[in-house]
C-alpha cells in the first residue's frame, strides 16, 4: 500500500512560532504526513532529505527566507523534490535575504499578504518565472478566542515587543488624548523586551505626559493565556509602522474587542478602511466610539484557521510540481 505524500516542515528555533496549528492540523486536511524539522546543522537537512524519500511525490517547506535557509537552498541539490518557502515581513522589508535567494530551485512561494506580494515581487523580479507564487493569508483559531460576557469600553489594550517598528509612544499620544476626554481611560499593555530606544523613549514619554497611573504593566503573557487578556479588554490599540498581517489585530476581534489600527502600509488591503486611523484625533475618536463584537464575524469570514489549513491543503494537492505558472493567487 503506497503511503501517504510527506512534507518536512523546516524551521529556525527562534522562528517557528507560526507553523504549529499548521503542523497539528494539515495532516487531517491534506491527506500528508507533516513532520517538523528545526535547522541546527546540516545533520538536520539530511536527516529531512531522507525521510523525504519519494522526490517525485515529497516536498520540503522552509518557514521563513531567513539564514541559514538561502544559503542552504541554494547549495542543495532536492532530488526532484518539491521546495516550498514562505516569507514573512522581515525577510523581504528589513533585510537582502529575498533578493539574494536561488529562487530557480524554488517550486512553490507563499506570502501572507497583498503588500508582503508586492515586497517580495520588487526583492525578486524573477518570481513569477521560476516559482509559483501564491497569497495564502494566516488564519487564528475562532474557538480559542472567545468573546468576554463583560466589555470594559475604557481598557485599550496594546500587545508588542516594545520596538520602534511597533511605534509604541503612538499609543502614549493616543492615550493622553483620551484621558483629555475621559480619565477612566487606561492602557493594558502586554510584552516587554525589544530595543533599549523604544523602551527609554516610551518611559520618557508617560513620564512627560503625567501617564505612568494609567498603564497597567503586564509584562510576557504566554500563549496560553492571550485569549484572556484580549478579552479583558475593550479595544486593541495597533500602532505598528508595518505587519505582514497581524495577529494581534485578528485574535483582539475574534476576542470581542473593537479595534483601532494605524494605517501602515498594506494594511487598507486587509483591513476595514473604518478602523485605520491617520491621527491621534482619528483614533481617539475611533476608540470614544467603539462597540464590542463588532469585527468577530469579519475575522471569521476572512482569516480563520480553517480557510488557511484548507488553503493550504489545495495548494499541496492540486498544484503539481511540474506546472509552472506565472500566478497562483488563492485566499
Amino acid at each position: 500500500m503506497q503511503r501517504a505524500p510527506r512534507l518536512a516542515m523546516m524551521t529556525l528555533p527562534t522562528l517557528d512560532h507560526f507553523t504549529a496549528d499548521i503542523l497539528a492540523r494539515l495532516p487531517a486536511a491534506s491527506g500528508w504526513e507533516v513532520k517538523k524539522f528545526t535547522v541546527s546543522g546540516p545533520a538536520v537537512l539530511e536527516a529531512a532529505l531522507a525521510w523525504t524519500d519519494d522526490p517525485s511525490r515529497d516536498a520540503l517547506w522552509f518557514e521563513f527566507c531567513w539564514p541559514p535557509f538561502p544559503a542552504m537552498i541554494g547549495t542543495t541539490d532536492f532530488g526532484g523534490r518539491r521546495v516550498i518557502v514562505r516569507v514573512h515581513r522581515i525577510e523581504a522589508t528589513e533585510t537582502p535575504h529575498v533578493a539574494n535567494t536561488a529562487w530557480a530551485k524554488v517550486d512553490d512561494v507563499i506570502v501572507v499578504s497583498p503588500d508582503m506580494r508586492e515586497r517580495v515581487l520588487a526583492a525578486a523580479p524573477e518570481i513569477p518565472f521560476t516559482s509559483r507564487l501564491h497569497l495564502v493569508l494566516n488564519g487564528v483559531d475562532t474557538e480559542r478566542f472567545k468573546a468576554a460576557k463583560t466589555w470594559n469600553r475604557y481598557r485599550v489594550g496594546w500587545c508588542g515587543l516594545m520596538t520602534l517598528r511597533k511605534n509604541p509612544t503612538l499609543a502614549l499620544q493616543v492615550l493622553a488624548k483620551l484621558r483629555s476626554r475621559d480619565p477612566r481611560f487606561h492602557l493594558s499593555l502586554c510584552g516587554m523586551g525589544g530595543e533599549a530606544l523604544a523602551h527609554e523613549s516610551f518611559m520618557h514619554l508617560a513620564k512627560r505626559l503625567n501617564l505612568q497611573d494609567a498603564i497597567c504593566w503586564e509584562g510576557r503573557i504566554s500563549q496560553a493565556d492571550i485569549p484572556a487578556w484580549h478579552a479583558e479588554n475593550g479595544v486593541l490599540l495597533h500602532t505598528s509602522l508595518h505587519e505582514s498581517f497581524g495577529y494581534a489585530i485578528a485574535e483582539a476581534a475574534l476576542s470581542g474587542c473593537d479595534i483601532s489600527v494605524f494605517d501602515h502600509p498594506g494594511a487598507a488591503a486587509i483591513w476595514p478602511q473604518s478602523i485605520l486611523f491617520g491621527t491621534v484625533d482619528e483614533a481617539a475618536a475611533m476608540i470614544c466610539a467603539a462597540q464590542p463584537k463588532r469585527w468577530r464575524e469579519y475575522v471569521c469570514d476572512n482569516f480563520s484557521l480553517n480557510r488557511q489549513i484548507a488553503t493550504v491543503s489545495t495548494l499541496l494537492n492540486e498544484c503539481p510540481p511540474h506546472l509552472i505558472c506565472k500566478w497562483s493567487l488563492t485566499m
